[in-house]
């Protein structure tokens, strides 16, 4: 909705019903009540999940184990767009769609235990998994309906067949596994562990990986030495491990040489046919990290208060992106092995019972420092990401640069507002309009002019300093109050939605504050003079900082005491509110917001998201015997 003017009336005929169709003056954007109150958008889900198992067990210690899991998923939408809004472009259009996806998972395990003169003991596992995914959609649609009684329900009413579209992929995956456990007076702790993981979604060649790892442990507090603090320390335990993991998230037929299909005109004819649309790489392999991880568990007076602390160090090398390549080659990217990503960080996390007897009160925090950085590139010092909103046209500003964290912003350094002719004559060239009154960007490397190639540096980027939570349970004769807190630092939030704003041509919406723009009696070194330019540089102005306290969840609940109800062991009555309040000084609705979903690379971005509900529910709790 950023883009409509706010002066511009629902309805062009008010006693009829009948709605503005787009936004006028200025950009045309579709009418947003007609859009939420006409188009017809349901989407119906249907999800079963099962698991069966059977164990043998073939002696003493020795059993056999296998598990069948299933996850089949049926989903169903159904739109109708009438010709009364906008975007029918003045035909009624209706489409159905169907996708199915049937998930199965097979485990197969022997595993063996033993204690040897009660002190040492073992426990070995090994096994093969295997599993497959299936998923088929198809969709049809058609226009020019006569009315707009039937809706979605007879696509065959439709004047004009629309094309329609069917897909069918299919993934693989089977894995051999195997785990050494052996503890000694239960006090030294040691595990082995490999697996080797094949995946149908990578090349020839390289189909499987191998993934090792292995851990310690020390139960301090259960040596002789330390009895004499047994009435301070509960627990003490030190622990390490080191390992491997992979990855294997690319989609399907990206190591192949797949067709795409499409339509071209020969003999004044329209012939339908295919083109090769990716360049095959029989040698694309799994994204691997090793990691090494050390930590301590801590128990105080009885285990009232609880520490743990863990320092990880984690290096992923081949990393799965799609590089740019020549386009003289008939294509733009190719995914390929390229580069390594360091990440490195503490967590730590404490738990205290504050008071134990009829009154409760129990607290817990926990606080996570990480910093990662791009160790290296295949050779290069950088490479350019995704381009971003093509509504913008705002290009590409994104990085991965040696040296620095994963995915910075990259753009121009904001220097105000050009306030008289001196000034613009100062800059000889820039990539923005030079005038009195528009917006003026730092000149980098001295040379009087503002390019792309000099004048752009690093802006932030989309990880925060630290993030955590804290939570409190306050409980008294069955009366239970829970308070949740969350909290990020130190993150940057790349604001589309600001950029819609500050522009003051005339043709969207526009900020309340742009009263207050550049003109000759009002020289501002905020907002520009008012201009019909549409152009954006992306700069420092549009980069926030997205750091955030919420109230996250709030929850009263009541359990009634000595139930002497048959079959009924106990009633819990509770109402929990979510989302409840934020502080904050990010300026869009929410900063806790990912506008390209939950992508590392590209994390961090705002382009018009919904807030988080702030929901209230109520609910009753039955624990049967």
């Amino acid at each position: 909705m950023y883009p409509v003017q706010s002066f511009c009336p629902i309805y062009s005929d008010a006693v009829n019903k009948v709605f503005t169709q787009v936004n006028t003056p200025g950009t045309l954007v579709p009418n947003p009540v007609a859009t939420a109150k006409e188009q017809i958008f349901n989407n119906s889900t249907t999800r079963f999940l099962g698991d069966i198992y059977g164990e043998w067990q073939i002696m003493q210690g020795l059993k056999v184990k296998i598990s069948f899991g299933t996850d089949i998923f049926y989903n169903k939408s159904n739109q109708y767009t009438p010709s009364t809004i906008y975007q029918s472009n003045g035909k009624a259009t209706a489409t159905v769609g169907v996708n199915r996806s049937i998930n199965w998972l097979n485990e197969n395990t022997i595993n063996w235990t033993k204690t040897l003169n009660g002190i040492h003991s073992f426990n070995v596992l090994g096994g093969f998994t295997m599993q497959q995914n299936n998923t088929e959609s198809v969709m049809g649609s058609s226009s020019s309906f006569v009315n707009d009684v039937m809706k979605y329900n007879s696509l065959d009413a439709g004047a004009i067949y629309n094309q329609p579209g069917s897909s069918a992929t299919q993934w693989n995956l089977m894995s051999y596994l195997a785990r050494v456990n052996y503890s000694l007076m239960d006090r030294y702790l040691f595990s082995l562990n490999a697996r080797a993981d094949g995946s149908s979604r990578f090349g020839v060649n390289n189909k499987f990986g191998f993934f090792p790892s292995g851990s310690l442990g020390w139960r301090i507090s259960e040596e002789d030495f330390m009895k004499p603090l047994k009435g301070i320390i509960t627990n003490l335990k030190l622990r390490s491990s080191y390992g491997f993991t992979g990855n294997t998230e690319i989609g399907v037929y990206q190591s192949l040489a797949t067709l795409g299909n499409t339509s071209w005109i020969i003999g004044n004819q329209l012939v339908s046919g295919f083109y090769p649309n990716i360049i095959p790489n029989p040698d694309l392999k799994w994204e691997k990290t090793g990691q090494f991880d050390i930590g301590l568990d801590l128990g105080l007076w009885d285990n009232r208060i609880r520490v743990t602390t863990d320092y990880y160090k984690k290096k992923t090398t081949d990393l799965l992106y799609n590089v740019a390549i020549p386009s003289v080659s008939g294509y733009k990217t190719m995914l390929k092995n390229i580069g390594s990503v360091e990440n490195k960080g503490l967590e730590f996390s404490l738990e205290t019972d504050n008071f134990i007897k009829k009154f409760k009160w129990t607290t817990a925090f926990n606080i996570a420092f990480n910093k990662n950085k791009v160790l290296e590139l295949g050779g290069e010092s950088y490479k350019e990401m995704p381009e971003g909103d093509g509504h913008l046209k705002t290009g590409s500003f994104r990085r991965l640069v040696v040296g620095q964290p994963i995915g910075v912003f990259y753009g121009y350094r904001s220097d105000g507002i050009f306030q008289n002719e001196e000034e613009t004559k100062a800059q000889t060239s820039s990539t923005s309009p030079i005038g009195v009154g528009m917006r003026r960007y730092k000149d980098l490397n001295g040379d009087n002019k503002v390019d792309a190639n000099n004048d752009r540096a690093i802006l932030g980027d989309a990880n925060p300093d630290f993030f955590g939570g804290l939570t409190n349970t306050f409980s008294y004769k069955g009366i239970e109050l829970n308070v949740f807190l969350q909290y990020c630092y130190g993150n940057e939030i790349f604001n589309y939605n600001a950029i819609e704003l500050a522009t003051p041509t005339g043709g969207q919406n526009a900020y309340a504050n742009l009263i207050n723009r550049w003109t000759p009696t009002n020289p501002s070194t905020i907002y520009p003079k008012a201009n019909t330019n549409r152009s954006v540089l992306v700069s420092d102005l549009w980069v926030e900082d997205g750091s955030y306290l919420k109230l996250k969840t709030l929850s009263l609940s009541y359990s009634f005491p000595n139930l002497k109800v048959r079959n009924i062991q106990g009633i819990k009555i509770y109402v929990t509110g979510q989302n409840l309040l934020t502080w904050t000084n990010y300026s869009g609705y929410d900063p806790e917001v990912s506008y390209r979903g939950a992508s590392t690379l590209l994390a961090g971005e705002d382009f018009g998201g919904y807030p988080q509900s702030k929901t209230f529910m109520l609910g009753v709790k039955i624990d049967m015997k």
